[in-house]
């Protein structure tokens, strides 16, 4: 007919430029991506084993295997359990590790993490540096579910992975990070696990109280925050301690609320700010974040008081985003983002090998350095 004659000569054209080929199912053969079919399933190996010999040994069909090999959640928690547990009785055979190729760590950034460009940055960048010869460093998708990251893994994609944030993470994840080498990059806290605190944070805390000290600030002060950091906290116990050791009282001003500063606007912790920090109150202070300590320059800006007046500020992670600008410019708390790198794949690169490693998942202890006001 006319019309199909036309519906044809559409479907040709659409195919010499260049317009996806209509794909028909095919024998024997399972699509795992959109657009793509995988080999035979009698010849697709994963892990030394195929589809089919998974299928046969946990008793649920090849497409149920496919399924969950390629992070799909439309399984149920039965299914997925004896297939992991035949993944998992082969890997323990010694087979799987002799078969996993994949020379590629992931590096995943947990949704709302309070990681800074620049640091994140920073720390790619040694990481890059530090990778073994013919490694890759795969940036993974923020959204990328438990299974999909189990999935890759399973399949040999991935050999490790490092995390940035603070424990963004739901008890599915948490799970399957136990299954997987990975090293954090920061202080974290995990549902079920609590907290690790790199323990730099409170060195951190307590060299910014011993130089408001040898200042002679007479009326010392620190500034607290709801953080999704425990790093955050640890900073501010460390900032006490100094205090404690030297037997001085200093003031903690707090900004109102129980919302983590790092989801609200700087309009309204510039107001916060504004609110909880009487003028005059203090004539040095420690704030354990860069942002705030932007922020905090706004406000005392604002009042108009002489910067000759101003008190002496100690900020902490030493980002040149934030500091520039800012006169006087605060000392800072280098915590040592590139080092903290560095060691990370290092700790991460023995967790492959299968090595005597860390318990607690962190990369190490790096010395943070007080950078003085006025160095860039």
């Amino acid at each position: 007919s006319v019309t199909g004659a036309r519906e044809n000569l559409r479907l040709r054209l659409k195919l010499r430029q260049g317009a996806p080929r209509p794909l028909e199912p095919r024998q024997g053969r399972v699509a795992l991506n959109p657009g793509r079919f995988a080999a035979p399933l009698e010849r697709k190996n994963v892990m030394g084993i195929t589809v089919k010999e998974i299928a046969e040994r946990s008793g649920v069909s090849p497409a149920t295997v496919s399924r969950i090999l390629n992070g799909s959640d439309v399984v149920s928690a039965e299914k997925r359990r004896k297939v992991l547990a035949v993944l998992e009785d082969h890997e323990h055979t010694g087979r799987t590790r002799k078969t996993r190729t994949g020379k590629n760590v992931g590096i995943l950034l947990l949704p709302g993490s309070a990681q800074d460009a620049r640091t994140v940055v920073a720390k790619l960048d040694a990481i890059l540096r530090q990778l073994p010869p013919k490694w890759n460093l795969l940036l993974l998708p923020t959204d990328l579910s438990s299974y999909q990251l189990e999935s890759r893994f399973r399949r040999g994609e991935l050999a490790g992975i490092l995390l940035a944030g603070h424990g963004d993470c739901d008890e599915s994840m948490a799970r399957t990070l136990r299954e997987i080498p990975h090293v954090w990059l920061n202080s974290r806290h995990l549902q079920g696990e609590g907290e690790t605190v790199l323990m730099g944070n409170e060195f951190a805390g307590r060299l910014a109280g011993r130089h408001l000290l040898n200042a002679g600030i007479a009326k010392p002060a620190v500034l607290g925050a709801p953080s999704r950091n425990p790093g955050f906290r640890s900073r501010i116990d460390g900032f006490r301690f100094e205090f404690f050791a030297a037997e001085r009282a200093f003031e903690k001003y707090e900004l109102p609320g129980k919302v983590c500063f790092e989801e609200l606007s700087s309009e309204k912790i510039e107001r916060m700010l504004e609110d909880c920090l009487p003028p005059g109150g203090f004539d040095g202070m420690f704030v354990p974040e860069e942002r705030l300590t932007a922020l905090l320059h706004r406000v005392l800006s604002k009042r108009g008081t002489p910067r000759e007046h101003w008190p002496l500020l100690v900020s902490c992670n030493y980002t040149a985003e934030f500091l520039a600008g800012l006169w006087p410019r605060p000392a800072s708390i280098d915590l040592g983002a590139r080092m903290v790198a560095e060691l990370a794949i290092a700790e991460l690169m023995h967790r492959i090998a299968g090595e005597e490693v860390r318990p607690d998942n962190v990369a190490t202890i790096v010395t943070p350095r007080l950078v003085p006001s006025g160095e860039s």
